[in-house]
């Protein structure tokens, strides 16, 4: 009976939410691939072979899966490989990591006879999902199929606990169907078992973000902002949101009066507010030269006036590796923050503000071994800047305790693989 008044709550839920999802502009051309809509076609290079298919959200979670692609890849020769996402950004990043004959789509939505739509194109023989996605009819039809479901670099926010402890029975039965949970810690260790899965099901094995490289694919855009960039002081601020960039600039204008080598990179998180930042930069009394016209013939320099946005999808991440100081988006504002580790994979001298909600093990650890700066506010953003600025020294210290922190914390993807393998040797 639940999934039944689920299937029907979720189309409902479509009927009314898709006409809004089109007036705010986020219908992209692939979005009738969710709803089991796509050519005979799609799905050829898997046909009929045993098939590990990986579900990842975003950004974040796709990177994450990228050292354990590697590791599937590596032992596991035979078996193909289709990997779904959610977002636009995810599915830009996770084609520029996927080889030939390897599959990115959007994931179906969880309405069974839909779920059932890619079941009966993809041979699965395991589903792999990160961070804990409790999809009712992912897990359940996942199993029917054949396929093993596991829980990969799980973990359970205070947030999502709360909600799913409305529905204990109901989460209970679902997470029955998981045949392995392998969680980034103790706490999302003994909250999932709380909330029903089986306990010798679940295993720590730590967080996979911490694996994550730095050899990338740079694009040309890239390979130009590092010649254009080159001899300056590159400061830049990643995945910021609404509020941050007011500050940022506000902070730069008042910094370029002592440090006139400086150049500022805001990447915001969604490229829907790129025109709204842009305002924001030109009524600053600075111009805007965006990333994507690099490449351009006529973009033959930047001048000094100019902030560079980054208004491309997947190329924040090799960025990182051109900046002298990275500053950590969605944390000066209450938006939870976003991975440290990705500046901190080249050794640079990472900050972010208090609102680390959403990485708040991983903040900890930065903390702890002094490997980053938190500030609280635009003023202590200002100091923390300013001292860094000043001392190319203090800079390169910073940023080596970064990247030994993530040497000292590798390994999760291995101790995850490990687990899997042994699941399919029972």
């Amino acid at each position: 009976m639940f999934y039944f008044l689920y299937d029907l709550f979720l189309f409902f839920a479509v009927l009314v939410y898709l006409p809004v999802y089109a007036f705010r502009g986020r219908v992209h051309k692939n979005i009738l691939t969710r709803i089991g809509i796509f050519d005979r076609d799609f799905f050829r290079a898997v046909k009929g072979r045993d098939t590990v298919w990986l579900h990842a959200v975003s950004v974040g979670e796709v990177r994450a899966a990228e050292s354990l692609l590697r590791l599937i890849r590596a032992r596991w020769p035979d078996k193909s490989i289709v990997v779904s996402t959610v977002t636009p950004t995810g599915q830009a990043i996770v084609k520029n990591i996927l080889k030939e004959n390897e599959v990115a789509f959007y994931a179906p939505l969880d309405i069974s006879w839909v779920v059932q739509r890619f079941f009966s194109n993809i041979t699965a023989s395991l589903v792999i999902i990160m961070e804990t996605e409790l999809w009712p009819n992912l897990i359940r039809l996942s199993k029917k199929n054949g396929a093993s479901v596991v829980i990969v670099n799980g973990r359970i926010s205070d947030r999502s606990l709360d909600g799913y402890e409305r529905v204990r029975p109901v989460v209970k039965n679902i997470l029955n169907d998981v045949a392995l949970f392998c969680m980034q810690n103790e706490e999302s260790r003994n909250r999932i078992i709380a909330l029903g899965a089986p306990a010798e099901r679940v295993r720590m094995t730590g967080n996979i973000k911490f694996d994550i490289s730095a050899d990338l694919n740079t694009s040309p855009v890239v390979r130009r902002a590092r010649e254009l960039l080159a001899g300056s002081l590159v400061f830049l601020c990643g995945s910021t949101h609404e509020g941050e960039e007011e500050i940022i600039v506000d902070l730069y204008k008042e910094l370029r009066r002592d440090f006139s080598s400086l150049r500022l990179v805001i990447a915001p998180r969604h490229l829907t507010r790129i025109d709204r930042v842009r305002r924001l930069i030109k009524l600053a009394g600075f111009d805007v030269a965006y990333l994507s016209r690099l490449g351009q013939a006529s973009a033959v320099s930047l001048t000094s006036s100019d902030i560079l946005l980054v208004d491309t999808i997947g190329d924040l991440s090799a960025l990182y590796g051109i900046s002298d100081i990275a500053f950590i988006g969605g944390s000066l504002v209450r938006h939870g923050g976003h991975n440290p580790i990705e500046p901190a994979v080249f050794g640079k001298p990472v900050l972010f503000g208090n609102h680390m909600d959403n990485f708040r093990e991983i903040r900890n650890i930065f903390l702890k071994e002094g490997a980053a700066v938190q500030v609280d506010s635009a003023q202590s953003l200002d100091y923390a800047l300013r001292k860094l600025l000043a001392s190319p020294h203090e800079r390169k210290q910073l940023g080596e305790r970064a990247k030994g922190l993530l040497d000292k914390n590798r390994g999760a993807a291995e101790r995850t693989f490990a687990e899997i393998e042994g699941l399919f040797k029972r």
